[in-house]
């Protein structure tokens, strides 16, 4: 079992940025936004490099990953 440790450097532009798009989206819809959504926001043509930044944002126990396989699944820390 590995354990989530917080990170001490401090977050990119990129990963700050997605994660104030996924509090706004939320806060405005009640919902998270979809992988696609965040792609277009972040302007990548690619939904796996939005999958990168999840996953790093998850390793820093910012977010976490529910219900695996579904489009809305992240729950915020914070």
């Amino acid at each position: 079992m590995t354990k989530i440790v917080r990170s001490k450097r401090p977050m990119t532009p990129k990963m700050l940025k997605l994660l104030q798009f996924i509090k706004n989206y939320s806060t405005k819809f009640g919902y998270m936004p979809t992988f696609k959504e965040m792609a277009d926001e972040m302007g990548y043509k690619s939904k796996n490099s939005v999958s990168v930044l999840i996953t790093k944002l998850e390793e820093r126990n910012e977010i976490k990953r529910d219900y695996a396989g579904y489009s809305r699944n992240i729950v915020l820390n914070g």
